[in-house]
């Protein structure tokens, strides 16, 4: 009987002088979770996991109530991938063509960060052009010219873990140099590539190792796969598409149109109906003053 996985976990260390922060991400739960949900299949998703690895310690640099979208739109070769995640750690991640297996050494088209903040204040956006980059270089312009922030991202090959090295912010008489964050991560490479292959798991254990790495225990959080779509949410996407494409939507000799979740493979049925009854609640003008329902 295999053994049960306990939840994942994204963990906050610092170091004694108080000059770098250490996100360690335990994430094989969330991994396994996603393999159970997607199709993919090898090259293509090692490729998944490693952008999920990359991506997942971000949400460290997120305040309460915020949240970030990551998506990639390549050209070459041609593949979307999106990951949605907020500060309390619920993750939803897409992968299309769902049959992709490529690991691509360099992709060219787009990243486009999405920061998104509570009490509908505006949100942040920023789209950086790729030509010719490698997914770890891709990270890296993420870090720099998104989020703005001195940092460098290590992904294991052995576990489904990772870590983000932080250089906080500068004291007097402190190097603040690109590389200095760079020089702190290959300083406990070997001893961090040790811990990558025992797969801890539990907390206790976790904050042992790195203790002896450095670097002190702050926080943890739960980091988890959980989708928000729901079936009001689908409908509301699924009607300014019906307004233009109409019947053209149903195939011939059916009354249900079938929607599936990108991210989580729910599958929602709507009527004919019902699609011509909510559009005409929707363009309805005396509705929307009333809020009167059918």
């Amino acid at each position: 009987m295999s053994q049960t996985l306990p939840e994942s976990r994204l963990y906050t260390f610092i170091d004694e002088p108080r000059e770098y922060a250490l996100y360690f991400l335990e994430g094989q739960k969330l991994i396994q979770d996603l393999a159970l949900v997607h199709p993919i299949k090898g090259q293509g998703f090692a490729y998944f996991r490693e952008t999920i690895l990359s991506v997942q310690p971000m949400i460290a640099l997120l305040k309460g109530g915020e949240q970030i979208g990551f998506y990639l739109d390549s050209d070459k070769p041609d593949f979307q991938l999106k990951i949605e995640t907020g500060h309390l750690g619920a993750t939803r991640c897409m992968l299309l063509p769902e049959d992709f297996q490529e690991f691509p050494a360099a992709m060219h088209g787009f990243v486009r960060v999405l920061k998104s903040f509570p009490n509908n204040k505006p949100s942040y956006e920023s789209v950086i052009q790729i030509d010719g980059l490698a997914l770890r270089q891709v990270v890296n312009r993420v870090l720099t010219d998104s989020y703005q922030v001195n940092c460098t991202i290590a992904v294991s090959d052995v576990s489904d873990q990772s870590l983000m090295v932080h250089q906080l912010p500068m004291l007097e008489g402190r190097d603040e140099s690109p590389g200095g964050v760079k020089k702190r991560r290959d300083g406990i490479h070997g001893k961090v590539e040790a811990l990558f292959g025992h797969a801890l798991t539990d907390p206790a254990e976790i904050a042992e190792a790195f203790s002896a790495v450095g670097f002190r225990l702050l926080t943890r959080r739960s980091v988890r796969f959980e989708c928000s779509c729901s079936r009001d949410r689908m409908l509301s996407h699924l009607l300014p598409i019906y307004r233009q494409e109409g019947e053209s939507l149903f195939d011939p000799g059916c009354e249900t149109l079938e929607i599936r979740c990108e991210y989580c493979k729910s599958k929602y049925n709507y009527s004919r109906r019902e699609l011509t009854t909510s559009t005409a609640s929707a363009d309805d003008p005396l509705d929307k003053r009333s809020g009167r329902s059918h």
